[in-house]
């Protein structure tokens, strides 16, 4: 019997369910992942498995740089720029 290949994503990105979806392609493209204006990969693979709203709260995308059983060199890959001198910042409560 043949071995089915292991498909690890490129990128996984965990996001609140419920999330506007300009600040959800803003989040995408800052992980590094090539997205349109829409939330469409613009090459590669993108599955996004969605929250039902009850168990879960948060949105799961994982990206595959390649076609899906296709290998990946690192120079497929394009990382966002780096910022420098910022760290984490403590999270801020939202104004009402």
């Amino acid at each position: 019997m043949p071995r089915h290949p292991i498909h690890s994503s490129t990128i996984t990105l965990k996001l609140p369910f419920g999330m506007e979806s300009d600040k959800e392609i803003t989040a995408l493209r800052a992980a590094g992942i090539p997205v349109d204006a829409l939330g469409n990969a613009e090459r590669g693979f993108l599955f996004v498995r969605f929250s039902d709203g009850w168990r879960s709260q948060a949105n799961v995308f994982r990206w595959f740089a390649g076609d899906l059983g296709q290998r990946i060199r690192h120079d497929d890959i394009q990382h966002p720029p780096r910022q420098r001198g910022r760290r984490f910042q403590a999270a801020r409560p939202l104004a009402d």
